[in-house]
């Protein structure tokens, strides 16, 4: 991306962030709605390896990549989805002073974040060997691929607050940040991401449902209830206290959701329909 393009859309962000900030001093009313609850469908459910730790989750090319963290066990994994029996499991183990969490792909090349090392690794998908590493402040925790036509390729990192920090995805510097929050309220805790057009769908650590956040203004949406998922994960076996919800992965194949958590047994299969968003009085409010 040339230097005039990223100041544009620097600009762009600026621009936007304080007409928002305008808007919510005159009208304060406009944030005055709760995130709603959206139904969702259970389409299915797989397997999954009940040992992982998993911190991120990503579908490209028929392969489910996996991160699963902890250190001294983290591995980046990857295997034919929907699988079958006889698949094997591909990946590779990292270095036992790194702690693997979220995970993203760009232009064909695996993006993987550290929990406290401040540094991200950049890997082939299909041979899992080390093309780079990349550096960041903080605590890396979710992460995910922003690619929109106007406002330009972006990384999206979570760091457990309620900061979602954009990075250039050509150049990997730091853009700007945006502030979570429903209701006015800030939302932290912000874990494993996907981004979807104009939405940010986020884990949040030791809650049993998703959020839909604005990738624009930060505000949380609606979000997706899954604790029943979480009862039916618990039904085969006695779940560690951090096995929690985490894991989102986006299907195009058929507009559908892969959602599962740290130490699961199962991978489920869900739909529930961003279009409403979209079309919604709130969303039309901005």
């Amino acid at each position: 991306m040339r230097k005039s393009t990223r100041l544009a859309n620097r600009l762009f962000y600026q621009s936007t962030t304080h007409l928002l900030c305008l808007l919510a001093a005159l009208f304060g009313s406009v944030n005055a709605l709760a995130a709603k609850s959206i139904d969702y469908t259970l389409i299915g459910s797989y397997p999954h390896q009940p040992a992982f730790f998993t911190q991120g989750l990503e579908l490209y090319q028929g392969r489910l990549y996996e991160s699963s963290g902890l250190y001294g066990h983290s591995k980046i994994v990857s295997r034919a989805f929907p699988p079958k029996p006889e698949d094997s499991i591909t990946g590779t183990v990292l270095p036992s002073n790194l702690f693997a969490e979220g995970l993203s792909l760009y232009r064909g090349k695996l993006y993987i974040l550290t929990w406290r090392a401040g540094k991200g690794l950049v890997v082939d998908p299909h041979h899992f060997t080390l093309l780079g590493v990349f550096n960041y402040e903080g605590q890396g925790w979710g992460l995910c691929a922003s690619i929109h036509k106007e406002r330009g390729d972006y990384l999206v990192m979570s760091n457990g607050s309620d900061q979602l920090q954009w990075f250039d995805a050509n150049t990997l510097t730091l853009s700007h940040t945006l502030s979570v929050s429903d209701n006015g309220a800030p939302v932290d805790q912000l874990n494993e991401l996907e981004c979807r057009g104009d939405y940010i769908i986020a884990n949040q650590w030791h809650k049993q449902h998703l959020l839909i956040i604005h990738a624009l203004t930060g505000e949380v949406f609606a979000k997706v209830d899954l604790s029943a998922l979480a009862l039916d994960a618990a039904q085969s076996t006695t779940l560690d206290p951090e096995a929690v919800l985490n894991g989102v992965a986006y299907d195009p194949d058929d507009d559908s959701w892969l959602v599962t958590g740290k130490l699961w047994p199962k991978i489920y299969r869900i739909k529930f329909d961003l279009d409403k968003l979209s079309a919604s009085p709130r969303a039309a409010a901005r």
